[in-house]
This record gives C-alpha cells, sequence and structure tokens, in this order.
C-alpha cells in the first residue's frame, strides 16, 4: 500500500514502481481527495511546524487562546510530562501575539490518514501493519510508551476496528541496518545517493535536526522541488531557525527576519513566561550576522 501525497520525493515514486514492477505486483497506489491538496490545506488548514505534537497544540491554543490546558503542553513544567509538546526557549517567538503563521498539523490527517482509513473501510480491510519506530521519536515514542504504561503491547495497537501491527516498532537503527545487509534488501536511491536516514513528504518541518541536511540532497538532487519546497514552506524554515548556508538569498532573508523580528519577539516571550534574568540578558545582546 503506498499513499501518494502528492509531496513525495521523485525518488520514492521511482522506488514504488521498481518494487510493483519487480517484486509485487499487487503494490496499491492511493490518493487523497483531489480538493485536499498540500497548497490548499497550508493557506486553509494551517502549516506544519517543529513537530505533530506541537503543531497540533499550538493550532489548538491559537484557535483557543483562553484554554490553559494547550498552553500548559506548550510552556511544560518541572514534571516532565509535556516533554514531546513543550516548547524550547529557542522558539518561544512561536507563541507571541505578533507570529504570522497559521500553525496545524492537518496535512498528516488529509493527506496520509484520511485516505488509508476511507479506502480501508470502502474494502473491509480488517487490520494492518506498519514501519513505524519509537526510535524516530515525537508521536511515535510516546504512543508506544503510552501503550506500555496502559498495560497493553509495543508492538499491537487498535485503532477502531482494526488491529494495527508494529513489528519493528522497537528496533533501533542498528537493527534496521543488520537486516538490511543481511536480507539484501533494495533501497531507494534516496538512501543509497541522496544520504537519507529517512524519507517522507518534502521538505518536512518535523524532520528535526535533519532538515538542514535534507534540504540540501533535495536541493542538489532534485532541485524543483526543493523550490516548491521553499514556496510553501520558506516562512516556517525561517521561524523554525533552518540553516542552509547552499542558499545564500534564503539565508540573507532568515538573518533579516530574526535580527528584525524573532529576536525582540522571543525575548518578550522570555520575559513573559519564564523569566530569566541571565537569559534575557543574554538575548537582548545577541543578533545574527
Amino acid at each position: 500500500m503506498f499513499n501518494n501525497t502528492g509531496i513525495e520525493l521523485g525518488a520514492t515514486n521511482e522506488f514504488v514502481r521498481w518494487v510493483q514492477e519487480n517484486w509485487y505486483s499487487n503494490v496499491i497506489t492511493i490518493r487523497h481527495n483531489p480538493r485536499d491538496s498540500f497548497d490548499w490545506i497550508l493557506k486553509n488548514k494551517g502549516k506544519p511546524i517543529k513537530s505533530k505534537l506541537k503543531s497540533e497544540n499550538l493550532g489548538k491554543w491559537r484557535r483557543n487562546p483562553d484554554n490553559h490546558f494547550y498552553l500548559k503542553q506548550l510552556l511544560g513544567d518541572d514534571t516532565g510530562r509535556y516533554k514531546n509538546t513543550m516548547i524550547s526557549d529557542h522558539d518561544l517567538h512561536l507563541l507571541h501575539p505578533d507570529f504570522d503563521i497559521q500553525i496545524d498539523n492537518k496535512c498528516c490527517q488529509l493527506l496520509k490518514k484520511k485516505p488509508f482509513e476511507k479506502w480501508g473501510k470502502e474494502n473491509c480491510m480488517q487490520g494492518y501493519m506498519t514501519g513505524e519506530r519509537a526510535a524516530e521519536g515525537g508521536a511515535r515514542l510516546a504512543n508506544m510508551q503510552a501503550r506500555i504504561s496502559a498495560g497493553g503491547n509495543a508492538c499491537t495497537r487498535t485503532r477502531g476496528n482494526q488491529i494495527v501491527k508494529l513489528p519493528i516498532v522497537d528496533w533501533t537503527d542498528e537493527d534496521v541496518d543488520e537486516f538490511i545487509k543481511v536480507y539484501r534488501v533494495p533501497l531507494s536511491k534516496a538512501y543509497t545517493i541522496y544520504g537519507a536516514d529517512r524519507t517522507g513528504c518534502i521538505g518536512c518541518p518535523f524532520a528535526g535536526q535533519q532538515l538542514s541536511k535534507s534540504l540540501k540532497a533535495l536541493s542538489d538532487h532534485e532541485p524543483l522541488r526543493y523550490k516548491a519546497a521553499l514556496h510553501w514552506l520558506k516562512d516556517v524554515y525561517i521561524a523554525q531557525d533552518v540553516i542552509l548556508p547552499f542558499d545564500p538569498e534564503y539565508e540573507k532573508e532568515r538573518i533579516k527576519k530574526w535580527n528584525d523580528c524573532y529576536l525582540r519577539m522571543r525575548m518578550e516571550m522570555l520575559m513573559k513566561y519564564r523569566p530569566n534574568k541571565k537569559k534575557i540578558c543574554e538575548m537582548s545582546q545577541y543578533r545574527l550576522f
């Protein structure tokens, strides 16, 4: 089953065709509702930023600013309970009233989950297997931990009336590499040539520290898709302070935005939510060049 979001790497689409022609002729490709294009989602629902959980909570808080539960998840507390949703000091400008990017995580829901669930219902699917791993962190790690804490199984969950199996959810990166080597598993050139550690939608802001690397690979190997990623999400990359030294035009815009806006906004939010004189003094003297 391949859910083509329309914003996949060219290398991914190419590899799926190869698999269908050489390995499994019964590969099924599904697509989202034509109305739910990535461009439409960004304009009408909001843009992804930082992570799925943080995008979801930022969106909910922006729509319900009086709901202190969402703000608590974004600010965290001393218990460490909200470590997966907490906004770091560096990103506190995201909470500023002047922050003008509409944020949400609806792209994953509308481009991936909804089409898959629709196909499953129409075809009486009783369950499925997925290759997600807790080692990727974020919501996947949090969900596995929640299942175990509730007395469930790390490798099994239910989704509605369906049973979901996660056979490699507890595999490390080393486990994956060993399996590929022992069983000679063919790989997409996204891994073998581009040097990707994982693949997904092009330029996804949820890539964390790997985002700069993945955008460099996209620029090198699929430049038209790199231009598309910047067309849709350049403001998000700048807000996340993603450094792209190979793109001087982007870097000029990033530095200007931070110097003109985000440094001040971040300092104001530090003073409001995490007053620490040492940090505030450091921030007030900080400037990008």
